[in-house]
């Protein structure tokens, strides 16, 4: 339990680490396109602005007037000048049908590549986006309209570098802090770990205190029905003092295995054979109830388990099927195997449930009615043991309900 408690809390810190630098590097990047996107489109504004041509001798150049590229007043940016550093062509189409090009700042597209990007920009009737690598913007003139094109692909080559980048600090910086955090983790949970160790240790010397009083109880109540005959004080005495020592050894069997040290005896039996007779012996208490049950048990699969609980988990999943079905019921019992994985299942129809997962079952003490009503019998611990049986044997249980129906599925990783 405690290592279990370990890696939730390193899983939980890490995982809410990881996606607050997630989102900070998303954010990075986000603002990092804004500005790439705002220096582009003032360029290709800039070169509206010089009618497609900008001056070659020009390294940068600032606006002609205090309006910036945007349309809007903005005297602090006056000053600011506009690197020149993409590389960029304009085609003018005159209404009369002739077309200019002027590709003279660029080297890598041809006037024919020019001309064609330009009449499938005016053709998507769009006044601005991208065509491939290229930014474009159009602008109607008084005899033509002007297409400009600044080639973007070294700016998106650059975001991408800076994703890339900053992705891998963010995922070494996690690995990193993962690292230490196994290492400072055990202080952090040490007062839980503590509470822990307290509630085992009261748990098992509780359970070893009462017992005795409880072995005398039911002796004196023996004795007393020797002597004066059996009465309904006597048998309802006699019934609770069972009931007690029954839930003691419960909470002893689980407080056992919760500790770090507690290790199970593995040994290879026919897992379907015992299941079947299980089944067998329950199959009277059902048919008592007016209960079916339905098997589909591969009698020949072996598993390398400890007989002892994987006997009490089949108990405590066919006992509870029993108790909690309806009347007049079904209850299914499937093992097999199947793709490399034993599966097994226990379900039974029960019609106040609802769909969706139920894992909140394995709570200890929890109990299906409202109440909490003895009518059923059990104590609220018989799923919590199971669920503990099945993580020593490195399994997973499941509880859902579909369909008027309850299932608990198990799966085991087949040991040879």
């Amino acid at each position: 339990m405690v290592d279990r408690l370990q890696r939730k809390f390193m899983l939980i810190t890490t995982t809410t680490l990881f996606l607050v630098l997630f989102i900070f590097v998303i954010t990075l990047n986000l603002i990092n396109i804004i500005n790439i996107n705002r220096q582009s489109d003032s360029l290709l504004s800039l070169i509206q602005e010089y009618d497609g041509n900008l001056p070659r001798e020009f390294k940068d150049v600032k606006p002609k007037n205090i309006y910036d590229f945007y349309g809007f007043i903005n005297k602090n940016d006056y000053n600011k000048r506009v690197p020149i550093h993409n590389i960029y062509f304009s085609v003018k189409i005159f209404y009369d049908g002739s077309i200019l090009v002027n590709i003279r700042n660029n080297d890598s597209i041809d006037i024919l590549d020019a001309k064609s990007l330009a009449e499938n920009v005016i053709n998507s009737n769009r006044y601005k986006g991208y065509k491939g690598f290229y930014k474009f913007l159009v602008s109607d003139m008084y005899e033509y309209k002007l297409v400009s094109f600044v080639d973007s692909s070294n700016d998106i080559s650059k975001s991408v570098d800076f994703a890339i980048i900053s992705m891998f600090v963010v995922i070494l910086f996690v690995c990193i802090f993962g690292i230490i955090l196994n290492f400072v983790s055990k202080y952090a949970i040490k007062p839980f770990i503590d509470n822990i160790e307290k509630q085992k240790v009261f748990i098992t010397n509780a359970g070893h205190e009462i017992k005795t009083p409880l072995a005398i109880i039911l002796a004196n109540t023996e004795v007393i029905e020797i002597f004066n005959g059996e009465n309904e004080w006597t048998k309802s005495t006699i019934n609770q003092v069972k009931r007690l020592d029954g839930l003691v050894k419960r909470l002893l069997s689980l407080s056992k295995m919760d500790e770090n040290n507690f290790r199970i005896d593995r040994k290879e039996v026919y897992f379907g054979k015992i299941v079947s007779e299980i089944v067998n012996d329950f199959e009277v208490y059902a048919n008592t109830k007016n209960l079916k049950i339905i098997r589909n048990i591969d009698e020949d699969l072996m598993f390398n388990c400890s007989e002892e609980y994987i006997r009490d988990l089949v108990s405590i999943l066919i006992d509870n099927a029993i108790k909690y079905c309806d009347d007049c019921g079904k209850i299914e019992v499937f093992l097999n195997y199947k793709g490399g994985k034993i599966e097994f299942c226990v379900s039974n129809t029960f019609n106040n449930g609802i769909n969706g997962n139920m894992d909140y079952l394995f709570d200890r003490f929890y109990r299906m009615d409202n109440s909490r009503s003895r009518d059923t019998g059990g104590y609220g611990l018989g799923l919590s043991i199971a669920d503990s049986i099945v993580r020593h044997h490195k399994g997973k249980i499941d509880a859902f309900y579909k369909d008027g129906k309850i299932s608990f599925n198990i799966v085991f990783n087949k040991i040879n």
